[in-house]
Formats: structure tokens, C-alpha cells, sequence
């Protein structure tokens, strides 16, 4: 069995992210990433102790949209729970003990020549929209997908939702979570990437878990799929969803320990 995850708001919190409850302590939790002095994620202590005892019993996958390097920035995944696979850059890359797996490389960028509209192309079509009151920073990933950050309460969204409609036409997702706005290749997705660990590690069943529209791509696929109740695909509720999603029964940084109870359930099931 693999347990594929998305990282940022499903298992691993920023401070902005954690959407704790007024009414209740916080829960006891450390750092797992830092960069320099400043603390950047946290994880509840009990789910960093379920997330061990998944990591023993199956493949834990973590599967992100953050480059390479931002992904080594979480010590937990470097120096205790450490993967021997891991997806990165949306799907665009993966690693095998660390290292780059250079015949995944070589097949995305074979897709990305004959599937998609260039980046440049891209960028230049928002830029028709973009302006320095909304949008704050542009950035490119790993030479695969670009987002920006941006001020979400001056987005022009009529005209952002027809910039989503008219670069779907051209091998391209778009995707706003929080204060980042993700534009990204179809051919670069999460799935195509945990399809093809699957095959080389030959394992047999999936339980996947995102909170993102980039992880829908492989919530729909997997054999067992969970969301958390907030973020981008809790917003977007049950309609444009092809599968049955199971979603956790808290927010924030709580719904981790959610997620990997469901995960731990589904093992004892299969086993």
C-alpha cells in the first residue's frame, strides 16, 4: 500500500494555515521546517507519531507542489521520516533517495513539448490582466509551472475565471490557494507521478489525501481519496468532483491527525 499526501495544509501547517479554534488550546505540536531562525511549519506531536507508524507499515509518498529545494527545507522528511520516493514541483519531478529520477525527467519534458502552451505564452496572456495592485510577485518552479503571490481581496475574478477557461484550452491549470495563484502544465500533475512509483515499487492499492485542486487530479484516481475540510477543494464542495472524496471531521492542523487515522484504518481493512 502507498499513502501519497500532499504536504502544505494537509499534513504539515503554517501558522497562518493552522485555523485553530478560539474556543480551544492549541494542540502540542513542533517545528518540522525551518529556514534560517524562522520557524515556517509545524505538525501536531500525535501526528507526527501516526505519520511514523504509517511510514512503518506502508510507503508514505509525499507528493507536493513545492520545487526540490523547498521540499528538503522540512528536516521531519530529511533527518526522521525519510521517504524513499518523493514527488515534488507538482508532479514535474521525483526523487529517489534524494536523488532526481533523470527517466521521469525525460518523459515530462517530452510531454510538456507536444501537450501544453509554453510558459512564456502563458505569462504573457496574464499579464493582459495582471497589475502590480493584485499581483505582488511572479515566480517560475523548477523550470516546470509559475505562481505568483498576490493581494486575494483586489483579485478581478470575472476576469481571472476567464483567463482559467481560456488556458485550459491550452494544456494549462489554474489553481488560487490562500495568497498563491498556480499556473500549471496538465501534463505536469500528481497522479502521472504516484502511477509511476506505483509501477516501479509494485504496489498494488492507493490512499491519497490533498487539499488542493492540483491533488485532485490524484484524489480522482487513487483507491481511497481524503480532503480536509478546508481549503480550495472544500470551497469548491462536491460537484465538480468525479469520486467519492472522504473528508476529515476537523480543520487545520487537526484534520492531519484525521487523515492519518483514516489511513491507518484502511490499512488494518486491507491487511
Amino acid at each position: 500500500m502507498i499513502f501519497a499526501s500532499d504536504l502544505d495544509q494537509t499534513l504539515i501547517y503554517s501558522i497562518r494555515s493552522m485555523r485553530l479554534s478560539e474556543d480551544r488550546s492549541a494542540p502540542a505540536m513542533r517545528v518540522v521546517e525551518k529556514r534560517g531562525e524562522r520557524e515556517i511549519s509545524y505538525m501536531t506531536l500525535a501526528a507526527i507519531e501516526l505519520l511514523k507508524e504509517v511510514a512503518h507499515k506502508m510507503m508514505f509518498l509525499p507528493v507536493t507542489t513545492r520545487t526540490v529545494e523547498q521540499f528538503q527545507y522540512i528536516t521531519l522528511f530529511q533527518e526522521e521520516i525519510v521517504p524513499p520516493f518523493a514527488v515534488t514541483s507538482n508532479g514535474g519531478n521525483i526523487l529517489v533517495k534524494g536523488k532526481i529520477d533523470e527517466e521521469w525527467q525525460r518523459q515530462i519534458k517530452m510531454k510538456l513539448e507536444n501537450e501544453a502552451l509554453s510558459g512564456a505564452k502563458i505569462l504573457e496572456h496574464f499579464s493582459e490582466i495582471a497589475n502590480d495592485e493584485w499581483v505582488h510577485s511572479q515566480h517560475t518552479a523548477d523550470e516546470l509551472f509559475h505562481y505568483c503571490l498576490i493581494e486575494r481581496d483586489l483579485v478581478p475574478l470575472d476576469e481571472l475565471m476567464q483567463f482559467k477557461e481560456v488556458i485550459d484550452q491550452q494544456g494549462w491549470k489554474m489553481s488560487l490557494q490562500g495568497r498563491k495563484l498556480y499556473f500549471v502544465p496538465k501534463a505536469v500533475n500528481k497522479w502521472d507521478a504516484v502511477a509511476y512509483i506505483k509501477e516501479k515499487s509494485n504496489r498494488q492499492f492507493v490512499a491519497a489525501a490533498g487539499d488542493s485542486l492540483l491533488d485532485l487530479p490524484m484524489l480522482e484516481v487513487a483507491d481511497y481519496a481524503i480532503s480536509p475540510i478546508h481549503g480550495e477543494l472544500s470551497e469548491m464542495g462536491n460537484s465538480t468532483v468525479k469520486r467519492t472524496i472522504h473528508r476529515t471531521g476537523q480543520k487545520g492542523i487537526l484534520a492531519a491527525e484525521d487523515i492519518l487515522n483514516q489511513v491507518m484504518h484502511i490499512y488494518k481493512e486491507l491487511s
